[in-house]
């Protein structure tokens, strides 16, 4: 049996593109599991953050179920950041490693959002985030990896050798 890795991950830190190019990882967006979005799955995916969405009752019970069916199946298993859930990873037995950028190179995140098409708001809000989870971040005694000089989650993946399987 398959026993991925999970990484908690910074948004920006190039999650969805390390989905889309390879077939071993798989990035699990808790925006998909924390909102139902059948209303407005017309709207794009990057644009519906930062927007008002109805909840989904299920959470965080539907996340972490898919994070252990994802470990099973997937090399990689790319998974959220926020305070909160990182407390259910612990509560729930799932080992991860958090990811993040180091404190200098924040400013060419806000440049990552704007590229993908987030709102101003959104990026203003991540922007705050980062601030906000740091000291979080620093208590937790856990494998990090933190992304400077503009590294995404791929250079640092590739760079330490990790089996990464093109699709």
């Amino acid at each position: 049996m398959n026993n991925g890795i999970v990484i908690a991950g910074f948004s920006g830190i190039g999650k969805t593109e390390l989905e889309k190019k390879y077939k071993n990882v798989i990035d699990l967006d808790a925006a998909e599991y924390i909102y139902d979005d059948t209303e407005i799955m017309h709207i794009p995916f990057e644009q519906r953050k930062g927007m008002n969405r109805k909840k989904n009752p299920n959470f965080p019970k539907n996340y972490i179920d898919a994070i252990k069916d994802a470990k099973i199946k997937y090399d990689l298993v790319l998974v959220w950041d926020r305070q909160d859930i990182i407390t259910e990873y612990i509560k729930n037995n799932i080992d991860f490693i958090l990811c993040y950028p180091d404190e200098k190179d924040i400013i060419t995140y806000k440049i990552r959002y704007k590229n993908r098409g987030n709102t101003d708001e959104y990026i203003k809000w991540k922007l705050n985030q980062y601030y906000e989870k740091i000291p979080f971040f620093n208590k937790l005694c856990i494998k990090k990896i933190i992304l400077s000089n503009n590294e995404t989650l791929e250079d640092y993946l590739i760079n330490n050798n990790f089996n990464l399987i093109k699709k």
